[in-house]
């Protein structure tokens, strides 16, 4: 038996579970994982839950593939791009199959949208215990996508009027064959009003731990919505029965009924400070502050900031023009005297939803939009 291949048996026989300490860790280092760079925090090894940095997140509006956030369910799949192909099944007049090559003959868009993952703020939440990585602020970027929308895709198989849902299975797995694969699904509606099928991020071929050689980007929706590696749509009548659908991603609140809890799908409005960092030695006088915030497809109409414990509310500039599900950069300055100073940032969406300053708590530790307070030194 070669290396690999008795390395993946070890995965397979592990009684543990799907967790990468299951695994030892030279077997993990076989398998293709690696330390995060410098940008990123790792917040697990194998498979990699890399998070950005505040400070690396607050250089530039566009968050470049090497510091964009990384998270998967299972360890990256071995998908041979010249041999991979999208199968389009289901509810449909005519199913189809693509190439890579075939794809890139149909119409190209680009467009800048943010991703947040669902437990993006899980480690933050005010529980004895939250399920999950325990990510902080930086489980967000803000990227150019390109390829092609579903709707151009799902046109030429017509789905049938019965179609009520586009499903996306992912060509990852766990090591643990009784462990479901990874499939998600969406409304048809949103599949055909503005869904992206990519290929390209930041005007380079797709990373393979971003997804690559395809993946969905389902803009304004939690990241797990955007399911990498993806191999096949299908269109059906009814929503996803898969493990991950059915009983994961749900907003746990305790002590209600968990058969009852509702899906994680929109991004909640927030907003995030990049600059000052909490820790950071600053002069008195004015201050600069900059950050970005972000939404679901109510997007971002307005940043105030607070030095005060939020008793009063200064409005913040945009620094960009408005992207439909990107987020925008802000910035404004707060008057500092020497001490300590404490800064508030807070979003409000274009239906009027404002961002709170303690989100509640759910078992799942999905969707914290908890006001961030960023603590600074000022000095004379």
């Amino acid at each position: 038996m070669r290396r690999r291949e008795f390395i993946a048996a070890l995965a397979r026989s592990s009684a543990v579970g799907i967790a990468s300490a299951a695994i030892p860790a030279w077997a993990q280092r076989a398998l293709g994982a690696t330390a995060a760079p410098a940008d990123l925090i790792e917040r697990n090894d194998w498979p990699e839950h890399w998070e950005t940095t505040l400070e690396a997140l607050g250089r530039s509006w566009i968050t470049p593939n090497d510091r964009f956030f990384v998270r998967s369910h299972f360890p990256v799949p071995d998908l041979d791009p010249s041999a991979w192909r999208l199968e389009v099944s289901g509810l449909v007049a005519s199913p189809l199959t693509f190439s890579l090559a075939e794809l890139a003959t149909m119409p190209q868009v680009q467009t800048v949208h943010a991703l947040e993952c669902a437990g993006n703020g899980r480690g933050l939440f005010h529980l004895p215990s939250t399920s999950g990585t325990q990510w902080e602020y930086g489980a967000v970027g803000n990227a150019r996508w390109g390829g092609i929308t579903l709707a151009s895709l799902l046109e030429r198989a017509q789905p049938r009027p019965e179609a009520r849902h586009v499903w996306f299975e992912a060509g990852d797995q766990a090591p643990l064959p009784t462990v479901p694969r990874f499939l998600r699904s969406i409304p048809l509606e949103k599949g055909m009003k503005d869904t992206l099928l990519a290929t390209t991020m930041n005007d380079q071929p797709l990373p393979v731990r971003h997804g690559a050689p395809l993946r969905a980007i389902v803009p304004g929706w939690f990241g797990m919505a955007s399911t990498k590696w993806v191999t096949r749509v299908r269109v059906e009548a009814m929503p996803s029965d898969n493990h991950f659908f059915v009983r994961g991603y749900r907003y746990n609140y305790p002590g209600e009924d968990p058969a009852r809890a509702a899906p994680v799908e929109e991004m909640r409005v927030k907003s995030l400070i990049t600059r000052p960092l909490s820790g950071a030695r600053v002069a008195k006088g004015k201050v600069p502050v900059r950050g970005f915030a972000w939404a679901g497809p109510a997007g971002v109409r307005l940043v105030e900031v607070s030095t005060d414990s939020g008793r009063s509310w200064q409005p913040a500039g945009f620094t960009e023009e408005n992207q439909p599900m990107a987020w925008r950069g802000w910035a404004t300055q707060v008057d500092a005297t020497p001490g300590d100073l404490t800064i508030l940032a807070r979003a409000t969406d274009g239906d009027g939803v404002v961002q709170p300053e303690s989100a509640r708590p759910n078992g799942g530790g999905y969707g914290n939009n908890s006001i961030q307070r960023v603590m600074v030194r000022v000095g004379v």
